[in-house]
């Protein structure tokens, strides 16, 4: 048997008008039936799967583009897929220019925050680091909005801070990721000044 589990606003939202209205038809003849009708959160098509979101607290930011997220009581230390800022704690590379401005924006965006992690075909690197798409509010539609709006590896890009660094197999985002660079380009915004 499903498990029962509300509707929230958010799930409704991702349905469309014309699934809505279907929903609540079937919601009418089930009332008027006499029955109880209920659907599933795992029945509602909301563009793509999110079931291997998990969510986790950041205990520290490293640089720009990782920081050590705590999910389900350990630590993980996390590389954001599809963006690389300029280092800041590189053994050989040194601090490179805007790479400070990069790693407090991190810092002053995520730590101590609740984020939601999500992975592409690869979920790790060779240095044992985790490979993720960071969310600031739990995804559910995830579209090309979603993304601007609530993505922390798109803000990078958005405020110049990062730039594209897609390594296949994992570029889920690449398209929308390369729109904002070239926007961030345009406007010569962060690094691109």
């Amino acid at each position: 048997m499903a498990r029962k589990k509300n509707i929230t606003i958010e799930d409704l939202a991702a349905l469309g008008p014309k699934k809505i209205i279907l929903l609540i038809i079937a919601a009418a003849v089930m009332y008027f039936a006499g029955g109880e009708f209920v659907p599933d959160v795992e029945d509602i098509d909301t563009g793509q799967d999110t079931s291997g979101i998990v969510a986790g607290v950041v205990a520290r930011v490293v640089d720009g583009d990782t920081a050590v997220i705590r999910v389900d009581g350990k630590e993980r230390r996390v590389r954001f897929l599809g963006v690389d800022t300029p280092e800041t704690v590189h053994p050989t590379k040194g601090v490179q220019p805007y790479g400070k401005e990069a790693s407090n924006f991190t810092k002053d965006s995520l730590n101590g925050r609740q984020v939601w992690l999500e992975y592409d075909k690869s979920p790790t690197d060779r240095y044992n680091r985790d490979l993720a798409y960071v969310w600031l509010t739990k995804p559910g539609r995830i579209d090309d909005e979603a993304v601007r709006r609530n993505m922390f590896n798109a803000r990078l890009l958005a405020g110049g801070y990062a730039k594209v660094l897609i390594i296949k197999p994992n570029n889920r985002y690449e398209k929308i990721f390369k729109e904002i660079q070239s926007e961030a380009q345009r406007t010569k915004i962060g690094m691109w000044q």
